[in-house]
């Protein structure tokens, strides 16, 4: 059995210290691309592109904020909050890649079949790419962006769901029992991983407006696809509680259940590593 000061061990604030710690390794990553960016573009720095070279769109980071809606079992969504970063270079005038990571909850309840809340902490990296739309058939370049974006990325998250009435824990993810697995049935690895590990696929539009030719105000709206039914710790049709100390939400095929999703709304600022230049 784990005790109170065991779980402290390794729990900041509700969040695993292990997701912490490795969402500190990502900024610190981040950071270092970013100074990357900035030292390569000073140093290739050069005057403002003519009308025939046209647009000179430099590598830019940028940060986040707002409300997210959990799409799973529990049907009754509860907004919860994200905040995430992302560095975002250009391949073309219409083309940008990204690498995105972002911390945040998920909140659902049912009070029907379930009668359970669930809360759900998560962290998730992604690699994007970005088309800028506004670009397309344009001979003169604009400051403004409006960017259809996809990616693939790996979420990783703990979710517990508790009953309406008594607040008793009913379901849970992970524990001192849960193992990794491909199919949710053969076990790999140790047993006790402290945060599911699944693959997530996020696909959304972002507008950005400028401020200057350094700074914009952004503002986004992703939906993600999750490879797994346990954001809410609840399956399909599943309102069994816990038993002989087992996650409850383990030994039940993949393919056996629909795959949870969530949104996100955000706005927030991008800075750019450079002066944009635009044809007037």
């Amino acid at each position: 059995m784990t005790s109170r000061g065991e779980l402290a061990s390794y729990r900041y604030n509700g969040f695993p210290l292990n997701l912490i710690r490795l969402m500190k390794k990502f900024t610190a990553f981040l950071l270092f691309i970013c100074l990357f960016a900035h030292l390569t573009n000073a140093q290739r720095r050069s005057p403002a592109p003519s009308r025939e070279t046209g647009y000179d769109k430099p590598a830019s980071v940028s940060v986040r904020v707002g409300p997210t809606l959990l799409f799973g079992d529990l049907k009754e969504s509860r907004s919860a909050w994200t905040a995430g970063a992302q560095l975002t270079l250009p391949v073309s005038r219409m083309l940008s890649v990204g690498l995105a990571g972002d911390l945040g909850r998920l909140r659902g309840e049912e009070s029907a079949f379930y009668h359970a809340r669930s809360d759900c902490r998560f962290g998730q990296g992604t690699l994007v790419g970005m088309l800028d739309l506004l670009q397309l058939g344009k001979e003169k370049a604009r400051l403004s962006e409006f960017n259809l974006y996809g990616g693939v990325g790996l979420i990783l998250f703990n979710a517990k769901a508790y009953d309406l009435t008594t607040d008793q824990l009913l379901r849970l993810t992970n524990n001192e029992n849960s193992f990794r697995s491909r199919d949710g049935i053969e076990q790999r690895g140790r047993r006790g991983i402290r945060n599911t590990h699944e693959l997530s696929v996020p696909v959304g539009v972002r507008f950005s407006s400028p401020l200057s030719r350094r700074l914009s105000v952004t503002g986004d709206i992703r939906y993600t696809f999750v490879r797994t039914d346990k954001l809410d710790a609840t399956l399909d049709n599943n309102n069994l509680t816990l038993k002989d100390g087992r996650a409850q939400t383990e030994q039940i095929l993949y393919s056996q259940n629909t795959h949870d999703r969530f949104g996100a709304l955000s706005v927030g600022v991008v800075y750019y590593f450079g002066e944009r230049q635009k044809n007037d």
